[in-house]
């Protein structure tokens, strides 16, 4: 359960504060104005040094890449959910893998260690850490409504309570190798990350976290209603693409640099699949246009993803 003390100050930095991270995460609808995060007053660490873990794929910059050949793991070709997802917003950038839980392999790595902002996939992170601390059951009631609706005031909430060290004790745990904190402490939605990392956060999950944890996580995400709390239509991506059993956590969100939006998560009879779609889009490249995008990407893959 989080202490006494950091209640008090995780309290008084909300109140302190005069907005919630929007912007940077998933708090940024069609029509709405794009509003500033907490900027906490302490900057954050440097992220430790990547931990030197076997990646699902070598894809670098911006260049596709196949999967390490595997006779047991057929390989999807990059081409196939690049071309979709440009078709409907030709300046996409696409980071994707495609892991089989069962074959213990990626079917498909594009981009695999490009780093993308993470907006709310960062949710993830902050269920990971809150839980390994361990929380009370109002606490645990509160994680399943920000991961199940995306709700982005609970995720300023705990991202003050857990600190800045967060980041950097994610990393450490899981394993994650291409994962940064934040430039300015308070802008969640500015964690880097990969899709690599991605993959490895649901592993994690599935593999090393408790039972009841796991299940916590795993139902919250497979409730994921069509709109969000910020009203955003989520259900953009794997959702809409493939036709299939599916435990999500989505993400979008701009600076001033770039549009995101990403649709992750579990796929599958016994969530045999973990679906890593990340993309990037120029500013003014419209919301529903990226996140067809997003979809048509996911619709790509489904002919080559057998009993899902």
């Amino acid at each position: 359960m989080l202490n006494h003390a950091a209640r008090r100050v995780a309290i008084l930095a909300v109140l302190a504060a005069t907005t919630v991270v929007v912007g940077s995460g998933c708090g940024a609808r069609p029509s709405a104005s794009v509003g500033d995060p907490v900027i906490l007053a302490a900057p954050a660490p440097a992220a430790p040094q990547p931990l030197p873990l076997p990646k699902t794929g070598t894809g670098t910059g911006t260049t596709p890449t196949q999967p390490p050949a595997n006779p047991d793991v057929p390989a999807i070709e990059p081409a196939l959910p690049e071309a979709a997802a440009r078709k409907v917003e030709p300046n996409t950038t696409l980071g994707a893998v495609v892991f089989d839980r069962v074959s213990n392999g990626a079917r498909l790595s594009v981009n695999a260690d490009r780093q993308f902002r993470s907006a709310s996939l960062v949710k993830l992170m902050i269920a990971i850490d809150a839980l390994h601390q361990g929380v009370s059951s109002s606490e645990r009631r509160q994680l399943v409504r920000m991961l199940t609706v995306s709700d982005d005031e609970i995720a300023s909430s705990f991202w003050v309570k857990l600190g800045p060290d967060l980041v950097p004790r994610v990393v450490r745990l899981v394993g994650l190798a291409d994962t940064e904190a934040p430039e300015l402490a308070g802008k969640w939605g500015e964690v880097k990350v990969s899709p690599d990392d991605v993959v490895r956060i649901y592993r994690y999950v599935m593999e090393h976290m408790p039972s009841e944890d796991r299940r916590l996580v795993v139902d919250a995400l497979a409730r994921a209603p069509e709109y969000a709390a910020d009203e955003f239509y989520q259900h953009f991506g794997i959702p809409d693409g493939l036709d299939a059993q599916w435990a999500i956590k989505q993400g979008w969100g701009n600076n001033e640099h770039a549009m995101v939006l990403h649709s992750t998560g579990l796929v599958g009879e016994d969530w045999r699949y973990v679906v890593v779609l990340l993309t990037e889009h120029p500013l003014g490249s419209g919301w529903r246009t990226s996140a067809d995008s997003v979809t048509a990407a996911a619709n790509a893959l489904a002919e080559a993803l057998p009993e899902t």
